[in-house]
């Protein structure tokens, strides 16, 4: 079994938290790929990445390039 020294939803709330700032410093790079690197970079679970696509790309006039 795997521990994390981070408390529960840490690297969520941190994924989001770097999300944000690279939207703002990068506005023109598109946030689907934003958030899968987030995701990746905070070893995020499949559905964690999942509840941010669909969370923010629902708010966003932009398109997911499946």
């Amino acid at each position: 079994m795997r521990e994390s020294l981070r408390p529960r939803g840490e690297a969520l709330r941190s994924a989001a938290r770097r999300i944000a700032v690279r939207r703002a410093e990068e506005p023109d790079t598109p946030l689907f790929q934003i958030i899968t690197e987030a995701a990746r970079h905070f070893d995020l679970s499949p559905s964690e990445e999942q509840m941010l696509l669909s969370d923010l790309l629902s708010e966003s006039t932009e398109a997911p390039l499946h």
